[in-house]
């Protein structure tokens, strides 16, 4: 089977992203799956879409960057991948 050229962020996409700076500087690195409000477990990276930054990451590609707000901050986040969820 051959994956797409770029996957887009959907439900039960496990993202690698960067939270980044004032300068676009990497902060830090944080797994993040968007899953539905029932499955949501933010203490092992499973975070409801109905989440801010959920719904802001989702329709987003590879290299993408978000301005939302993360666990009440405002924060700007880079897509660094996409994988599928289990």
């Amino acid at each position: 089977m051959t994956l797409p050229k770029f996957l887009i962020v959907m439900v039960y996409s496990k993202l690698l992203l960067s939270k980044l700076n004032a300068f676009d500087e990497v902060e830090v690195r944080l797994e993040y799956q968007i899953v539905p409000d029932s499955d949501a477990d933010p203490a092992v990276g499973r975070y409801p879409e109905s989440a801010a930054a959920s719904q802001a990451l989702l329709g987003h590609v590879t290299g993408d960057v978000v301005d939302t707000v993360f666990n009440y901050e405002g924060v700007r986040l880079r897509v660094e991948a996409i994988g599928e969820g289990d």
